[in-house]
């Protein structure tokens, strides 16, 4: 898998997320189900993991619930792909780390999510998600693990697509040295 790949198929899981999203404030069930189905593509669980959409809502959400939820559409984001690096991995050989923004306007401009991705069954996976410390900013970035496979031992990545850069002070220096040391 090319790194080119891994940018496409990250940008198509952030485009499904926001969906989805949007889908929780403003849609009905079914259509809620239906966006939520597209996110759930992108995730696999390894054994003894769990990875799951973290958009949800309650069941059965009348029509004048919907239309109060409808308002506050203007708090979600979708997500900016700030960076994405190649890893060698001992266990997941190539192991692609995929570098997000948070899913609102304010947090656009800051790291929000780290996804894992590596091949499984012959197509893109995202089998890990972890958050940044935010009590933590400092440069290297400390990342809490959220779901899926716990991954450790990455080393440096050897190679390096950056795309956007986060506009949050501390994030931004850590995404320069990540950009120089998978040079």
């Amino acid at each position: 898998m090319e790194i080119s790949e891994v940018v496409e198929f990250l940008n198509s899981y952030l485009d499904a997320e926001y969906d989805a999203a949007v889908a929780a404030r403003t849609e009905v069930d079914s259509v809620l189900d239906e966006r939520t189905a597209v996110v759930e593509s992108f995730l696999h669980a390894t054994p003894g993991s769990v990875m799951s959409p973290t958009v949800s809502r309650g069941r059965g959400w009348t029509a004048d619930r919907l239309a109060k939820s409808a308002l506050t559409v203007g708090h979600v984001a979708r997500r900016s792909l700030f960076l994405v690096a190649r890893y060698n991995h001992p266990e997941w050989r190539a192991l692609f780390a995929g570098y997000a923004s948070g899913p609102t306007p304010l947090t656009t401009g800051s790291y929000g999510q780290l996804l894992y991705v590596t091949t499984i069954d012959g197509a893109p996976k995202i089998i890990s998600e972890y958050f940044p410390e935010i009590l933590e900013p400092a440069t290297p970035m400390l990342w809490s693990h959220a779901q899926g496979a716990e991954i450790n031992g990455i080393g440096n990545p050897n190679e390096v697509r950056a795309l956007t850069a986060p506009t949050f002070g501390e994030h931004l220096d850590d995404w320069n040295e990540i950009k120089v040391s998978g040079s």
